[in-house]
């Protein structure tokens, strides 16, 4: 099972839309995938149809992340919640899964955790190693770095990718993001590698504004490695989320959907291939000058 972890360093640049669209992606295609709602927001079980309540708090992976941090014996078979149904109108799909989250509980967990301190930052990857077989991939949506549960996201991880929205602030937060997974404490496992960073809620580039143009720019010249797919500002994309079900798979004609598909396509290529052979998103003045060539 591949682990991909959608990471940011503070909340709000889409990490829970770009997870469940990736990992409903991959599905389409004929995987089996887990998504991994690590976020206490609990956003990528509301985006996947699913709301846990006090009913079905057992069903928590915070409960999960609470044994285990304090070191008591836990697997995760029995909260596993099938969404493959989403897929149903579509032929050949795979398997789509969702471990859920839930605030108190996972709140709980992050309080353990913290106090715990480095000696269980392993504790996800340990839960996650009981459903290796079951799964093809993993996509693990995040809360902010700042929160002892992205440390542990990424211990459980074989990849990460970042966000950016068309704000300075953002790309800051990518530059901090990027150095913190380049840092990371072996842990006695592999770190996850840096694919890149997406820029999310753009605009076409007959719309750019002056801080369009300059955040493109600096995703390049900061070394963020962004990729060449941009996800366009789109309505459709929060009617999927209050719809429960990824743009994707709801709305996979539409732009926004294949957008999303064709990010999966560049994921997928610079997770096989070094960093020295990945297409990487031109500046905003290169695309100027060659939009302002081809008038001339």
């Amino acid at each position: 099972m591949q682990r991909i972890a959608i990471v940011s360093q503070k909340g709000g640049p889409g990490k829970t839309t770009t997870a469940v669209n990736l990992a409903a992606g991959l599905a389409l295609g004929g995987a089996d995938v887990l998504v991994v709602d690590v976020e206490p927001q609990a956003q990528a079980g509301t985006a996947l149809g699913t709301r846990l309540d006090q009913s079905t708090l057992n069903l928590s992976l915070g409960l999960k992340l609470q044994l285990a941090a304090q070191g008591m014996p836990a697997t995760l078979e029995d909260i596993v919640i099938d969404r493959t149904e989403i897929l149903a109108k579509w032929p050949n799909h795979g398997r789509l899964a969702l471990l859920a989250s839930e605030q108190r509980t996972m709140v709980n967990a992050q309080h353990i955790l913290h106090a715990a301190g480095k000696e269980r930052t392993h504790v996800l990857n340990d839960l996650l190693d009981t459903l290796d077989e079951d799964f093809d991939y993993a996509i693990l949506d995040t809360p902010p770095a700042v929160e002892a549960l992205n440390a542990v996201a990424l211990a459980a991880s074989d990849y990460a990718l970042t966000l950016c929205l068309p704000k300075h602030a953002t790309v800051e937060g990518a530059v901090a993001m990027r150095a913190t997974i380049k840092h990371l404490p072996g842990q006695g496992q592999t770190k996850p590698k840096y694919l890149g960073a997406v820029l999310n809620m753009s605009k076409p580039v007959s719309e750019w504004k002056e801080e369009e143009i300059e955040v493109r720019d600096l995703m390049v010249d900061a070394g963020l490695l962004p990729f060449v797919t941009d996800i366009r500002e789109d309505t459709r994309i929060s009617r999927s989320y209050d719809a429960g079900v990824p743009s994707v798979v709801g709305f996979a004609r539409h732009a926004c959907g294949k957008r999303y598909a064709e990010l999966l396509r560049e994921v997928l290529l610079r997770m096989e291939a070094p960093e020295s052979e990945w297409q990487i998103a031109p500046s905003a003045s290169e695309v100027l000058d060659a939009r302002e060539g081809s008038v001339v």
